[in-house]
């Protein structure tokens, strides 16, 4: 690691997908001991996941520069460099309609919506060049924003204000295809005797799902308590009328480590150990005029269990045997891999994934 007037930067060869999980893991852990805000770190680790893979795909050989100044004003800079065939229309891979086979889906497209400065070069034979770089501190939102990417507001993903203590938290997600909003979400909240987690999913796409998607997380953080089931019927009367939502909660008691688990619609909890567990949610829509009586399930869990919520994004015929592989590896790496290997380009996809304490 060298520092250069207060910079830190650090360049990690890239040769393979283990040298790309490498350079996203150290992107995500230098972002969050900035201080900057969750969102931030997995858009920093989602950036470098994107052009490292570019790398290994393309050209096989490269490396990822990141960079990381505190102040006087924090920023987070990702240079990915090789020396593969190069980029032959890069107007047509920078192109909404263009995304990279195999990496999260985002493509070049998606680095340029993440990043505040974007440049690239390439040229066919010499190799490609990509900088990318991104303010951690508020800045003036531009027209070709995200609201996941906004600076915190209103509108702007609700993310943890801190993970409860001993606790593992990781997320992913993409808005659908020709999208530049998600209508998902999470929330993570520490309440008395335990945690609640939750993932949910508007109905439709676009800005107002997104919008919705929000007020919901919002919602949900600021009225959090142990009984889910009400917690859920709550936000149920909160947006009675609207064009409703999917909702999966789960409050995990601290002292007797019992899961109670609820949900409506087709959100989905998985408990990655041997042997795994699934948990659909029950048929009908939060705010709508089919929301079921809810029935909540209560399961034990066990210290360092791994679970990991999904919306309909994620493949819904994925099974936990597919996901017990990955339960050795860390949170992040999970949501993105999850989000990678069985998101849907045509809706949006969010997959949460949490670690119990030890």
């Amino acid at each position: 690691m060298h520092a250069d007037q207060g910079v830190q930067r650090q360049r990690i060869h890239i040769g393979g997908e283990a040298d790309v999980y490498n350079a996203a893991m150290l992107a995500y852990a230098l972002v969050q001991q900035a201080g900057a805000r969750t969102l931030l770190a997995t858009e920093a680790a989602t950036v470098v996941s994107e052009l490292g893979m570019n790398i290994v795909k393309y050209a096989g050989r490269g490396s990822v520069t990141v960079s990381l100044q505190a102040s006087p004003r924090a920023y987070v800079e990702v240079q990915a460099e090789d020396r593969g065939p190069g980029i032959a229309d890069l107007a047509l891979a920078l192109t909404e309609s263009y995304s990279s086979r195999g990496t999260l889906g985002l493509g070049l497209p998606g680095v340029r919506r993440m990043s505040d400065q974007f440049d690239i070069r390439s040229d066919p034979g010499a190799g490609t060049r990509v900088r990318a770089l991104r303010w951690l501190q508020d800045a003036p939102a531009r027209a070709f924003d995200r609201i996941d990417a906004a600076p915190r507001s209103a509108d702007a993903p609700l993310q943890p204000a801190g993970t409860p203590p001993g606790w593992q938290y990781g997320q992913a997600r993409r808005p659908c295809y020709g999208e530049v909003v998600s209508g998902d979400g999470c929330m993570l909240q520490a309440v008395q005797h335990g945690t609640v987690a939750g993932i949910l999913d508007v109905l439709g796409h676009g800005a107002e799902a997104a919008r919705l998607a929000r007020h919901c997380e919002h919602w949900l953080t600021a009225n959090a308590h142990a009984d889910v089931v009400g917690l859920a019927e709550g936000l149920h009367a909160e947006v009675r009328g609207s064009i409703g939502l999917a909702l999966t909660l789960v409050f995990v008691d601290a002292q007797s480590h019992q899961a109670t688990v609820t949900g409506v619609g087709n959100t989905r909890l998985f408990c990655l150990r041997v042997p795994g567990l699934r948990i659909d949610a029950q048929p009908g829509i939060v705010g709508g005029n089919n929301m079921p009586r809810l029935r909540p399930t209560r399961v034990q869990i066990t210290p360092q269990d791994t679970l990991l919520l999904a919306t309909d994004g994620i493949e819904e015929r994925l099974t936990v045997e597919q996901l017990l592989p990955l339960r050795r590896h860390g949170v992040q790496h999970v949501a993105q891999q999850v989000l990678r290997d069985h998101g849907k380009d045509h809706d949006d996809a969010t997959c949460m994934v949490l670690r119990c304490p030890p």
